[in-house]
Parts: structure tokens; C-alpha cells; sequence
């Protein structure tokens, strides 16, 4: 596969860990295939892939769409909270520093297979730092959990570019987080240039941070790595994701192939009259009759004279048949497949009118979606959780807020499974035949307590409500 550095700069960064630490250099987290691939699944995520040459750059842009809903799906009805204590207010004021862009940074997660969040302390608040799979390098890991890695980011002041390169390293035999910094100048964004001393730097942005830190007594590390929980089928041995569409990037290939074609089907089929020049105007300024498209394309010009179109009239009609039907169709079938690939529910990129479908298909392919949805908020319930862990660490060594006891509460909703208009008339069906109480269908349907429920009928239907014994 050709390089593309443009999304992707691993190799530059390995280079710069190299140059950092010589003798601890090795291939453990060299991983060159899953490089690729996230160049792959970031061109396209930026709707920029291989084969948009092939398809005169007339794309679908399905990876934004796939990995926009799975984010959609994931936090549809998520709620999370802090609660317990004076520490447990300060947290929760932190950690909506990260929910309030949660679903965004999972869209980007979702499309290049992880997302790395890490808290850091400016100014006795904690921020998040939220650093997609292909910024980083996993130097080691334990049990699929990444224990020590190398973060960069660049700062531009003047026409000096300030790097930062940062490694932060959990040790499970000392319980303890060590975030170690460097700092580079250069007069070049490619180049690292020359180290120097942070004392020295002409940066407000890192000029307070002090370039070796331990924090000791943390039973795990002080970052938290979300990945797409499906299987490494591009290099199992890695702690790396994959991309939500990674099963199906042949498939995406080809949909916007079959795009192309129908689109194609549309200007190629535009209705025209071929005549002879004799029955055609010179534009004005013009030295050729040209040959414009669209409404304009109507007359196009042949020579009557030449030996083949002797026997033909002064103009004929082009006028076939449209065969978009069978382009659409095809393009939908792509995008079932795609859906299925992906584990999206039917009709999520596809027509679900065009397809005939049973119940039972119906509900299996929205099951799939749910398992993989489900999956998904499983897993980033874990990483939150480890995220305020990491918060409440860096709250207790900068000693940000007074101690104390913290809960958290997660809440996902159902919102992927269920159908709510179906749901609905159901619970309305059993109302209307007496075999449910309305209170109890306006507790369900508005979230109201007995009281609120029995106020919102009408005066008959309060009245009844207490004669069953219902305000007992």
C-alpha cells in the first residue's frame, strides 16, 4: 500500500521516541499494518478516499455517516453523573468539561477505531485532552490495557513551532503514574528541531508545567483508553481499535462506484436533438457551436453531409430510457450489505421501503445494532469511570477540592431497541380496553408520580382514579 502521510504521522513521532530514548527503542509498538489502516479509515472519514479518482470524486461520504450514527446511537439518551460529596460537586463540574463534547469526540473515535482520554490541571481545573488512535504510540500494555504511551502536540508562536512531546507510564509494582515532558523548537512544522529548557520557553501554554511528574498511590493509569469493541482483525497482537466500518471498506468502495453510475445514468440519459449545423446558431463570440450541458444540451450538432447520416432527417431525438430504477436498486443492496457489515440495523443507509422484509429479519437486524450499541456504552462506562479516577487523582495531588467519597451514575436508555410510537399505541390499545389504568399510562408516558397523574385527567377520570383506591 502507497504511504499517505497526509492523516497519519506515526512514523515521524516513532522517530522522535527513538531520538528520546535510544536504549529502551523497540518494535513493541510498531505496528505498520494498523498504521495503514488508519490512513485508510481517515481518508475516508474526510470523504477523501483512494478511489475517488475512480469515481469522479462523486462520493456518499458513508464512513462520516456510519461512524455520526453509532456516536448518535451511543449517546442518544446517556446520562451520567457525580454525586456524594464536596469532592464529588468539583468532580462533576470537571467532568462535564468532557460530556459536553463527548459525542463529537466519539464520531472522530468511532472512525479511526479509539480515542485516548486523558485529564490534565490548568489553573485548579481539570481539562480534557481528547487524542484520537492515530496521535499517540502505545509503548506498553498489560491485558489489552495501555499502561504507558508517547502524546504530542505542536504550538505555533511568531514563526517559531513549539513541540511537546509527553510520556506518561503506569507502573503496577509501585502504583504509580509518571508524566515525563519534553520540549522542542524548530523554525519548521517537520522538523523537532532542538530541545530546550521549559524554563526557556516562549509559550504561555506550557511555560507552568513542570516537565517530570510522579503521582504515587493509583491503582491504574492515570488516562483512559476507549477502543471500538470489535475484533483486531488487521493486527490482533495490537491494543489498538478498528474502525466501525473496517469490515466493510470494499463495500464503500464500491457503493460510491454504484453512485457514480446511477448519477451518470441521469446526465448521460439527458434528453438532446441531434441537427444538422445549418439549424444551429453561432453564439455570439464564439468561434464553435459547443456542446453545454443540462437544459442547455438540448440541440447538439452533426453533419448532415457526411456519408453516413445521408439517409437521416435534419435532426433526430435522443430520448432512452432511464434505468436508474436498476442503479437504485443495486446502490441499495450495497448498503445493506454495508449495514450489515457494520452491524447498523436495515434501513439505517439503505431504503427500508425498497426491501421486503419479515418481522423476524426486522428485529434481528435491529438486535445486531443493539449488541453492538450496547457493547459500545459498556466499554465507555468503564473508561469514564476510569476517567474520573484519573480526575479524582490529580484533585487529590494538586489538592484542587476537599476530600471525599464519590459515586457515579450511568444511565444508556433503550433508545436503540425500542420503538416508542409502537410502544405507545400498545400501552393506548390496553387503556382503551380497560385491562391497564390511565394514571398508570401517564406515569409511563410523562415520568409522573401518582398525584401528577390522577391532576391530569379529566374531572370523571380524577374522581374515578380515587373511588378505586388509587389514591391510597
Amino acid at each position: 500500500m502507497k504511504r499517505r502521510a497526509k492523516y497519519v504521522f506515526l512514523s515521524w513521532l516513532r522517530s522522535i521516541v527513538n531520538k528520546l530514548d535510544p536504549e529502551n527503542a523497540t518494535s513493541n509498538y510498531q505496528f505498520d499494518n494498523m498504521e495503514e489502516a488508519m490512513e485508510v479509515w481517515l481518508e475516508i472519514y474526510a470523504d477523501e478516499p483512494s478511489w475517488s479518482k475512480d469515481c469522479h470524486n462523486k462520493t456518499l461520504n458513508l464512513g462520516a455517516t456510519i461512524a455520526s450514527e453509532f456516536a448518535r446511537l451511543i449517546m442518544i439518551e446517556f446520562e451520567s453523573e457525580i454525586t456524594g460529596s464536596e469532592r464529588a460537586d468539583y468532580l462533576q463540574e470537571q467532568y462535564e468539561r468532557l460530556l459536553e463534547q463527548l459525542r463529537v469526540r466519539l464520531e472522530a473515535g468511532c472512525a479511526v477505531g479509539g480515542i485516548m482520554f486523558k485529564p490534565y490541571v490548568r489553573n485548579g481545573v481539570i481539562l480534557p485532552d481528547c487524542i484520537t488512535q492515530d496521535k499517540f504510540i502505545p509503548l506498553n500494555y498489560s491485558n489489552g490495557i495501555i499502561t504507558a504511551a508517547v502524546f504530542f502536540n505542536q504550538e505555533v508562536k511568531g514563526k517559531n513551532y513549539y513541540t511537546r512531546v509527553e510520556k506518561q507510564t503506569y507502573s503496577y509494582e509501585n502504583k504509580s503514574h509518571t508524566i515525563e515532558s519534553h520540549f522542542f523548537v524548530s523554525s519548521t512544522p517537520d522538523n523537532i528541531g532542538a530541545e530546550i529548557n521549559p524554563e526557556n520557553l516562549d509559550s504561555d501554554m506550557w511555560s507552568r508545567i513542570d516537565p517530570y511528574i510522579v503521582i504515587n498511590d493509583v491503582d491504574r493509569p492515570l488516562f483512559a483508553f476507549w477502543s471500538v469493541p470489535f475484533a483486531n482483525h488487521i493486527e490482533s497482537d495490537s491494543p489498538l481499535g478498528v474502525s466501525v466500518y473496517s469490515r466493510a471498506v470494499k463495500l464503500l468502495n464500491e457503493a460510491d462506484l454504484q453512485w457514480d453510475r446511477y448519477l451518470w445514468e441521469f446526465e448521460g440519459g439527458e434528453l438532446a436533438v441531434d441537427a444538422g449545423e445549418e439549424v444551429l446558431r453561432q453564439r455570439p463570440g464564439e468561434d464553435t457551436l459547443g456542446t453545454p450541458s443540462t437544459r442547455d444540451r438540448l440541440f447538439r450538432k452533426f453533419n448532415i453531409d457526411a456519408d453516413d447520416n445521408k439517409d437521416k432527417s435534419f435532426y433526430e431525438v435522443f430520448n432512452p430510457t432511464l434505468r436508474d430504477d436498476n442503479y437504485s436498486n443495486g446502490l441499495n443492496e450495497i448498503k445493506r450489505q454495508i449495514e450489515f457489515n457494520c452491524s447498523l440495523a436495515y434501513g439505517t443507509l439503505s431504503n427500508p421501503q425498497n426491501v421486503d422484509k419479515t418481522a423476524e429479519e426486522i428485529k434481528a437486524s435491529k438486535q445486531r445494532s443493539y449488541t453492538a450499541v450496547s457493547d459500545m456504552q459498556h466499554s465507555l462506562e468503564a473508561i469514564l469511570e476510569d476517567y474520573i479516577y484519573a480526575c479524582n487523582a490529580m484533585a487529590d495531588a494538586c489538592n484542587l477540592a476537599p476530600s471525599g467519597e464519590y459515586e457515579v451514575s450511568f444511565n444508556w436508555g433503550d433508545g436503540v431497541l425500542e420503538d416508542k410510537d409502537k410502544e405507545q399505541a400498545i400501552q393506548l390499545n390496553e387503556v382503551n380496553s380497560g385491562i391497564r389504568k390511565k394514571t398508570d399510562y401517564l406515569k409511563w408516558r410523562y415520568g409522573v408520580d401518582d398525584k401528577q397523574a390522577a391532576e391530569m385527567l379529566p374531572e370523571s377520570g380524577v374522581q374515578s382514579f380515587f373511588d378505586e383506591g388509587g389514591g391510597s
